[in-house]
């Protein structure tokens, strides 16, 4: 005869894995299902506030990290990680193009070229760590404390912290990746096509046709479908192919609601289940005009530098806060075939008009002025950085690329510049009195 046990709760077996091999918890009973308001009895006895603060570093550090690594997953771009670099914030990127072929010649001015050096036509790009970001999440003592009424209150304690922290995390890692794909469209840095948004089925074949014909010309050495050649730095051209298992396409999901997918498969000249796996469905990109990204998986170069959870205890408060540190680096590669479909060719600028005379700001207004910037041709695409040279006069804020607000800090005057990344330039004066 079978004897029934039951099981142990979720949130007693988190329990168990917090205090498993540490010295500073072994005096805690293990946890089972009946057990927790001992464990709370003891735990939150300020004669075991050592063991207390132990306990929530645990928490977060071996269980909590270890959720949101696992759930990180749950990003749809997520798959175009490289990996995890540690260490420096630098990455070295070489290419060689394929050699060019020489008649044979039986001569002797051949048989002089023996020792004859040819270099190699090698090409260089650098991927620098981009992103430094933090998210924070407090546990409050009595929080923590309440949570331990049941382990189905402390699991879901447990859970509603990770998520927090995870959440922020996968969201910023998603629109950063977007963002990179924006970034390269806005900016002239991909290949484009441009098709007839798919709304029926005459324009979902158009749209079937294009892509297909753009999927079986990337598995060919050419140099017409990398944006080598765009990208500052560049030295000539580069000969490359994908090969097709590594193709993957990155499009809008409204878009992807109205092909035919199996008629999309027969045009990858794959079975519908494997050409799913290779599809990457976004919500949207920032620019309306851009349909997806028909690439090479090595298109998209992102890596983890860091991530770690740090903490500190506020015995002000009685509250530990709970820092999740994110560093990666996101960029494309110049050397990988990537073509935009798009139903408008983006726009570069080519005249930039910050305002028609100097900028006046008062102290009596400390909420500033929004300021609207002209571009020529109007709708523009690409991207304008802003800066202020003294930014303890004015306080700027980007708004979007077109618009900004500019708040006085201090009587004074100093200038702002707008600079595109294709070096259009323009400054403009700031002056702030000190108003009525």
């Amino acid at each position: 005869m079978v004897r029934k046990t039951n099981s142990l709760k979720s949130g007693a077996k988190i329990y168990n894995a917090v205090v498993a091999n540490d010295e500073t918890l072994k005096i805690l009973p293990r946890a089972t299902n009946n057990n927790i308001g001992d464990i709370s009895n003891i735990l939150f006895n300020d004669s075991y506030q050592p063991q207390l603060n132990q306990f929530v570093n645990n928490l977060i550090n071996r269980i909590a990290l270890t959720i949101i690594r696992n759930k990180s997953y749950n990003n749809p771009l997520a798959v175009f990680k490289k990996g995890s670099i540690p260490l420096g914030t630098d990455i070295q990127d070489v290419f060689t193009n394929p050699a060019n072929a020489e008649a044979y010649e039986l001569s002797d001015v051949a048989m002089q070229k023996l020792l004859t050096i040819t270099d190699p036509d090698t090409h260089v790009a650098y991927y620098r760590r981009n992103r430094q970001d933090m998210y924070t999440k407090t546990i409050a003592r009595e929080a923590l404390q309440g949570a331990f009424e049941s382990w189905e209150n402390f699991e879901g304690y447990v859970a509603s912290i990770t998520n927090s922290l995870y959440s922020g995390n996968y969201i910023s890692e998603f629109n950063y990746t977007k963002d990179l794909i924006d970034g390269a469209f806005d900016n002239g840095k991909i290949i484009t096509e441009v098709v007839t948004n798919p709304t029926d089925e005459a324009s979902s074949n158009a749209f079937l046709k294009q892509v297909k014909t753009i999927y079986d010309m990337m598995t060919f050495p050419s140099t017409s479908y990398n944006a080598y050649s765009k990208f500052s730095g560049a030295n000539g051209t580069i000969t490359t192919w994908t090969d097709a298992d590594r193709i993957v396409l990155i499009i809008r999901a409204d878009v992807m609601n109205t092909i035919d997918v199996d008629a999309l498969a027969r045009a990858f000249n794959i079975d519908k289940a494997s050409f799913m796996g290779r599809i990457y469905k976004v919500d949207k990109f920032r620019n309306e005009n851009l349909l997806g990204v028909i690439c090479d998986e090595a298109w998209l170069q992102i890596y983890d530098n860091v991530l770690r959870f740090d903490e500190f205890y506020n015995a002000r408060v009685m509250a530990w806060n709970q820092y999740l540190h994110a560093w990666s680096v996101f960029a494309i590669c110049p050397f990988a075939n990537a073509v935009a479909i798009c139903t408008e060719e983006p726009k570069e600028v080519t005249n930039i008009t910050i305002a028609s005379a100097a900028i006046a700001l008062e102290m009596t207004s400390p909420e500033g002025k929004s300021i609207d910037v002209t571009v020529t041709p109007t709708g523009a695409t690409t991207t304008i950085d802003y800066t202020v040279a003294d930014p303890t006069v004015a306080e700027l804020t980007v708004n979007t690329n077109t618009n900004i607000t500019l708040k006085p800090l201090k009587v004074g005057s100093t200038t702002i510049t707008a600079k595109a990344t294709n070096g259009t330039t323009a400054t403009q004066t700031i002056n702030v009195t000190a108003g009525a």
